[in-house]
C-alpha cells in the first residue's frame, strides 16, 4: 500500500500472531496503536517521564518477548496494562514514588481567583490519589484515565469484579474524606 501500513486494518490478534512470526512492522503497529495508553497510564502511576517512558518500553519489550505465547483472553489493551500495571507495582516496591508534581494547565478565560482555586483542588484532589493504597489507585485511575469498564479493571488487575467495586469504593470514600477535609 501507499498510503499507509498493510497492517493498519488487522485486528490486534492477527498482529500479534505476525509479531510471533517476527514481523517487525505488525510490532510497529502495535506500539502505535498501544504506546500512549501504557504510557500515560504508567505516567499516572508514577509520575515521572523518564520512569513512565522506561515502563512503557519494558511493557512492549515484555509483549515482544512473550507474542509466540499470547492467547487472546482478554482485549490487548488490557493486556498490556496489566503488564504495565505490574512493572509499576514492582517499582514502587523497589522505590518511592516522587510525590513533587506540577500543578495542572487551568484554562486562561478563569479568573485568577478561580485559577487558583481550581489548581489548590486539582493538587489536593491530585494528592489524595497518590495517598490511596497501590490497588486502590490503580482501580480509580483505571477507571477515570483510562475509562475501562468494572470487567476490563479486573483483567487488568487480575482481581474479581467484587475487589474492582469494593477497591472504588473505599478509594472514592477515602477521597471525598480527604478533600472534604482539606476544604
Amino acid at each position: 500500500m501507499i498510503f499507509g501500513s498493510r497492517h493498519a486494518k488487522r485486528t490486534d490478534a492477527e498482529l500479534m500472531a505476525l509479531v510471533a512470526k517476527g514481523d517487525e512492522k505488525a510490532f510497529e503497529e502495535l506500539l502505535k496503536r498501544y504506546q500512549g495508553v501504557v504510557y500515560n497510564f504508567a505516567m499516572y502511576m508514577l509520575k515521572d517521564p523518564s520512569e513512565a517512558e522506561d515502563i512503557a518500553q519494558e511493557t512492549f519489550l515484555r509483549l515482544y518477548k512473550t507474542s509466540a505465547a499470547y492467547r487472546q483472553k482478554a482485549s490487548l489493551k488490557t493486556f498490556l496494562l496489566r503488564i504495565a500495571k505490574n512493572l509499576c507495582i514492582d517499582h514502587f516496591r523497589k522505590k518511592k514514588p516522587d510525590l513533587l508534581n506540577e500543578l495542572p494547565e487551568i484554562p486562561t478565560e478563569a479568573t485568577p481567583l478561580s485559577q487558583l482555586e481550581a489548581a489548590v483542588s486539582a493538587d489536593m484532589l491530585e494528592k489524595a490519589i497518590d495517598d490511596l493504597p497501590v490497588n486502590q489507585r490503580t482501580a480509580v485511575l483505571l477507571r477515570h484515565m483510562e475509562q475501562l469498564s468494572y470487567n476490563q479493571i479486573a483483567e487488568v488487575m487480575e482481581v474479581s469484579l467484587g475487589a474492582v467495586e469494593s477497591l472504588l469504593v473505599r478509594a472514592r470514600r477515602t477521597l471525598r474524606a480527604a478533600v472534604s477535609e482539606a476544604a
